[in-house]
């Protein structure tokens, strides 16, 4: 299997030419997720960052890969998550971006198995919208919280991390945020299953300029931070499109991904 050098694969993009309003359909079970016709998989070639002279930061690009090996165990004890691992990510967090609260406010464990219901997102996004990251912000910190914070500059940062000794099929790609119009960030409609409840994502139009990378072969003791908002709006990736890809030459014998994200808002 290639894993280093450039990869030809294909991404889950919008369509430079559709005037569909994008939308996804999440099952809530172990059925894959439905796009509309706004969306097509299509070729992208996607360089190993490894093999790069250029340094990803998390403010330059919009993700940054950092060593981090875990104490943690278990990651089927989702209370556990919670009393432990939450505390190893703010200090990762903490040291990268040099911000002084985090504040964590959810995690997915996913899983590729058959019968999973989180399995590795193969759609280009990213988390939130201008508008959807205040307002999840505010939800999850508490309103009278949040207007105390509200004059510093927040970020939006979720932790990536491996659940296998080396990540050999599924892995991250990330769009360097430089690369990215904030024209081809379109609003995408979330729809889910047995709710009312439609969430707001960003999707990214296809265009030539875009730069696509990935780290080979991750293993369990590194992360990649991925920066899903800034309220800095000058100098700074505010947004980082990023998406689960396949390998063209995927051996199939190779077990599924297993990975943990967790999502935190920060403050400078």
């Amino acid at each position: 299997m290639k894993t280093s050098g450039q990869i030809e694969s294909e991404l889950n993009y919008i369509k430079p030419d559709s005037t569909l309003a994008p939308e996804v359909f999440y099952s809530g079970g172990a059925a894959p997720q439905k796009y509309n016709d706004a969306y097509a998989f299509m070729p992208a070639t996607i360089d190993d960052a490894r093999s790069s002279p250029e340094a990803f930061s998390v403010h330059k690009q919009g993700f940054q890969l950092v060593t981090a090996p875990t104490k943690h165990k278990d990651f089927t004890d989702e209370k556990a998550i919670e009393a432990s691992y939450y505390d190893e990510v703010i200090a990762i967090i903490k040291e990268t971006t040099g911000v002084k609260d985090v504040f964590v406010f959810d995690h997915t464990v996913r899983r590729g198995s058959a019968d999973s219901s989180r399995k590795p997102a193969h759609h280009v996004h990213n988390d939130y919208t201008e508008q959807t990251a205040q307002s999840r912000a505010q939800e999850r910190i508490g309103v009278e919280q949040f207007a105390k914070l509200n004059d510093r500059r927040m970020i939006q940062i979720n932790v990536w991390r491996p659940l296998v000794d080396v990540v050999k099929r599924s892995p991250l790609a990330f769009c360097n945020a430089a690369s990215v119009d904030q024209k081809d960030l379109l609003v995408s409609k979330i729809h889910f299953p047995d709710t009312d409840h439609v969430g707001e994502i960003y999707a990214l139009r296809k265009a030539a300029e875009q730069k696509w990378v990935y780290f080979s072969e991750m293993n369990h003791d590194e992360v990649v931070l991925i920066k899903g908002f800034d309220s800095e709006k000058d100098g700074v990736a505010r947004f980082t499109p990023h998406t689960a890809f396949e390998y063209p030459d995927q051996d199939p014998n190779i077990g599924a991904r297993a990975s943990i994200e967790v999502r935190t808002f920060a403050f400078y």
